[in-house]
């Protein structure tokens, strides 16, 4: 009978050591990847984009953190801070309504969402329809903090994958950099826009909060997607979890060099009027763009108002702005407000 035991206990210690091995070298990832998941795409080759017409119709571009974008999202974050979302906040099914509304009231061509969870979540509140979505699959499995949409009818999708935040880039689902963290990553789409041929990739990621996987993030995002900017038009989306006053913002945008390979929406659109709170160098989301191709802004808000009944929408506020490709806009001093 001891024996016995005794060959249980070993056979369970060994299947945990297994299990920690395969969850800190990142196994069931490597497996899933080489048994039909496979390996993430590299991005476009910006020397492929050959010259083209940088002209446009104006492209409307939103980014918003929804917050628990999903009731399952919701009820895992519920159950590891004792029940409770956080402070103040309602469920996603109250908000979802009033969110779903806001983001139709700016009818963006692109849109750049985070904190998202499985397909049915997103297309809840941006209508399938209308929007084609970009998100990662593995079988069943959806994973869509970072989810990147274009509306269908303008733009034809020539390319689409995404870039892990971590150690191993091309690992799909890879861990952050350091072990066991969250799992991020930059979702990109290489779109033409169908009647005028324009051609850009459309970037939108979100960076983990924690700087020992932000800090990294940073300089894999400039390494790899930044600098395609020398030779082609990107436009980028996302919440950074870095206001635009510091070191590590200036390294992801490329605005550490001079012409700058990505400039915030809110340079292009001339630097409009706004609240200390409001201006980039207190903000964690970001809109940006750049390229060959001159970027101006017509337009760039926060839309900082809450649900109906005075409670927040989200911990973070929709960020909007209308690009103009080719000539400059006319300096925007004061611009509409939601």
């Amino acid at each position: 009978m001891l024996t016995w035991l005794k060959r249980i206990a070993i056979t369970l210690l060994a299947l945990l050591a297994l299990l920690f091995v395969l969850l800190r070298q990142q196994g069931w990832q490597t497996v899933a990847a080489y048994t039909g998941g496979g390996f993430a795409r590299p991005l476009p080759d910006a020397s492929k984009v050959q010259a083209q017409n940088c002209h446009a119709q104006p492209l409307r571009v939103m980014s918003f953190n929804v917050m628990y974008g999903s009731a399952v999202i919701e009820s895992l974050a519920a159950t590891f801070r004792g029940g409770s979302t956080g402070k103040d906040e309602l469920p996603w099914s109250v908000r979802l309504p009033e969110i779903r509304e806001r983001i139709a009231s700016y009818q963006p061509d692109l849109l750049g969402l985070q904190e998202m969870g499985e397909d049915d979540a997103i297309h809840a509140i941006v209508d399938a329809g209308q929007y084609s979505l970009v998100s990662y699959h593995l079988g069943g499995f959806q994973y869509g903090d970072s989810a990147l949409l274009y509306k269908t009818a303008r733009f034809e999708p020539l390319d689409a994958a995404q870039l892990w935040l971590g150690n191993s880039p091309e690992l799909p689902m890879s861990l952050g950099f350091r072990r066991l963290s969250m799992i991020r990553y930059a979702n990109w789409a290489l779109l033409r826009d169908k009647s005028s041929g324009f051609t850009f990739l459309f970037v939108n990621s979100h960076f983990d909060n924690a700087s020992v996987n932000k800090e990294p993030s940073a300089t894999l995002f400039r390494e790899r997607i930044t600098q395609l900017a020398k030779a082609m038009p990107v436009i980028v989306t996302g919440d950074f979890n870095t206001t635009a006053d510091t070191e590590r913002y200036r390294r992801f945008s490329g605005t550490d060099v001079q012409p700058p390979l990505l400039q915030n929406a809110y340079t292009l659109a001339h630097s409009p009027t706004v609240e200390p709170a409001l201006h980039p160098d207190k903000r964690i989301d970001h809109i940006l763009a750049g390229g060959p191709c001159p970027f101006s802004a017509e337009q760039w808000l926060l839309d900082t108002r809450p649900l109906k009944n005075g409670k927040m929408m989200s911990d973070h506020d929709a960020l909007f702005t209308i690009l103009q490709v080719g000539e400059p806009a006319t300096p925007a001093t004061n611009p509409p407000q939601p």
